[in-house]
């Protein structure tokens, strides 16, 4: 396994900061904000509640895992017990558990390319082949794209829907297709629905909601890291049949023993906080708005308004062509020394010419990171105020 080069551009940044440099940084796959007061307080209180001082259940808090299970009963329409359920330390271990659980040595999971590089590293660690499978242009994985890549050791597919970097939404059509050609072959879904919060089209379905048939070789992945701005507790969890269950409960209590309760009851705080979910969704609407609009004024910049999740993932090929660089990895490279703007060039995600900025922070934050960009890469067109001086003459 490699060191995952989001890390790399993230590390490159704090050292950055270290030497005096004012960096901003939209690299980062999560929220700007901190968590709510009322997350925090739960865990205030929970720190002074000595039971959470001692060792707890391996699969999870009871009354966490039986709010996960309703929640997911409200999405699927499907019949969900806290049995169903084991909490996790982040959606990156649910996935890590649902990996150990499902994959032997040689067989191979199908992953969306461009993806998130954190797939595919979860299958390696479980001694599989990860096989990347194009998507369409506009980012969505197909039945017809996934059947190309299916041999006889094809053993599950992995899907996020919105998808990272690409923030595309696969339409019920799409995933009721994707389930039935699974269901014919006798392969596994393990369903990433960590960007589920953030879908600004209105058409996010969970694939169990669109094809409830496929329940029994299904997974589901989520956690409260990216919907309540809690990336450092580390609270997730799977939802799977009873055997993935099993195996990953298993795992967790010879390994970590379990989440600690203290982290849980804040996630289950979090839970039942409705509104910051979509308070946030309707901020980074807005924020994806802007940001987009400034991208594309840039010459050779081709920014696609992204369907959900937090990232815009515009195609600069054409720059790096006009400016001599070899690869975005040399783009970002140069915006972080000269410009000191973190982002993430799209080779970590199989797709090179194109770049990853998050644009799940601050007004202040964003508007001065564009400010930047334009500068430093200037525009089209004649020329025009720079967002901060809009945002100042108000």
């Amino acid at each position: 396994m490699t060191d995952n080069p989001i890390f790399a551009v993230a590390a490159r940044a704090e050292a950055l900061r270290a030497q005096g440099a004012d960096v901003i940084t939209l690299a980062a796959g999560e929220p700007q904000a901190a968590t709510s007061a009322v997350v925090v307080e739960a865990a205030v209180t929970a720190v002074r509640d000595p039971a959470t001082h001692h060792y707890g259940t391996a699969q999870g808090d009871p009354a966490l895992r039986a709010l996960v299970a309703t929640n997911l009963a409200d999405d699927t329409r499907l019949p969900w017990s806290a049995n169903d359920v084991q909490i996790t330390l982040g959606a990156k271990h649910a996935l890590f558990l649902a990996g150990q659980a499902l994959i032997d040595a040689g067989d191979e999971v199908l992953v969306a390319a461009p993806g998130w590089p954190g797939h595919a590293e979860v299958v390696t660690a479980a001694r599989g082949t990860p096989v990347p499978v194009a998507t369409d242009e506009e980012y969505r994985v197909s039945a017809e794209a996934l059947d190309r890549c299916r041999t006889p050791r094809t053993r599950a597919v992995i899907l996020s829907s919105p998808g990272n970097p690409t923030g595309a939404v696969h339409p019920a059509s799409s995933l009721r297709q994707i389930a039935d050609w699974a269901q014919r072959h006798g392969i596994w879904v393990v369903s990433d629905d960590i960007y589920r919060a953030f879908d600004y089209t209105g058409t996010h379905r969970s694939i169990l909601q669109v094809a409830p048939h496929l329940c029994g070789h299904t997974v589901i992945v989520g956690g409260v890291s990216k919907e309540h701005a809690m990336t450092g507790w580390r609270v997730g969890w799977l939802a799977a049949p009873p055997q993935i269950i099993a195996s990953a409960r298993l795992h967790v209590s010879r390994t970590i023993t379990h989440v600690p309760t203290v982290n849980q009851r804040a996630a289950l705080a979090a839970l039942g906080d409705t509104a910051t979910p979509v308070e946030a969704a309707d901020d980074y609407r807005r924020r994806r708005a802007l940001l987009v609009e400034a991208l594309n004024r840039i010459d050779g910049v081709d920014c696609p308004l992204p369907d959900g999740g937090m990232f815009a993932f515009p195609d600069v090929s054409a720059l790096l062509r006009d400016r001599g660089w070899a690869s975005s990895a040399d783009l970002a490279a140069w915006l972080l020394d000269t410009a000191h703007l973190a982002v993430v060039p799209s080779e970590a995600f199989n797709a090179p010419g194109r770049m990853r900025v998050c644009f799940a922070v601050d007004d202040h934050t964003l508007i001065t990171a564009i400010d930047r960009l334009i500068t430093a890469l200037g525009h089209t067109g004649t020329p025009e105020p720079t967002v901060r001086q809009i945002e100042e003459a108000r």
